[in-house]
């Protein structure tokens, strides 16, 4: 965390017991609270500290990590087989071994499948395979 900004407590006048202390980010060299959670305070300096930082964070990640997504949706949707050989074999190996699968099981599979040069990585795919359908915003 920058150290600039710093989680401090909230003073507030019925702040006597400690399970009602609540915290903020506090830009210390102007001594101006920048992140309240909307009033309340944080729980704790850890949430204040996580709160802060996602606001803070690079929106346009998330832009791009929507785009794959996009993609990889559809190509998911375009090659259902290949997805119902991942859950089957997916399926098998834990039940033989107990271990989940791993991007290199599944980059392996893609190659023996002919799945080369995609616009996605065997462990972007994993990921958002993982997920499952519940997850996704549209129904399949």
């Amino acid at each position: 965390m920058d150290k600039k900004y710093r989680a401090v407590v909230l003073k507030m006048p019925n702040n006597s017991d400690k399970a009602e202390r609540r915290y903020v980010i506090k830009d210390m060299e102007s001594g101006e609270i920048v992140d309240d959670a909307q009033g309340y305070g944080y729980k704790s300096a850890q949430k204040a500290y996580a709160g802060w930082a996602y606001k803070r964070r690079d929106k346009s990640k998330d832009a791009e990590k929507a785009e794959k997504e996009r993609v990889i949706s559809k190509w998911m949707k375009e090659n259902k087989t290949f997805i119902r050989l991942l859950d089957t074999l997916a399926f098998e190996k834990w039940k033989d071994t107990r271990t989940p699968v791993d991007a290199g099981f599944v980059k392996k599979l893609l190659e023996e499948n002919g799945y080369r040069d995609l616009n996605f990585t065997a462990g972007e795919l994993l990921r958002y395979w993982q997920r499952g359908p519940l997850y996704s915003k549209k129904k399949r």
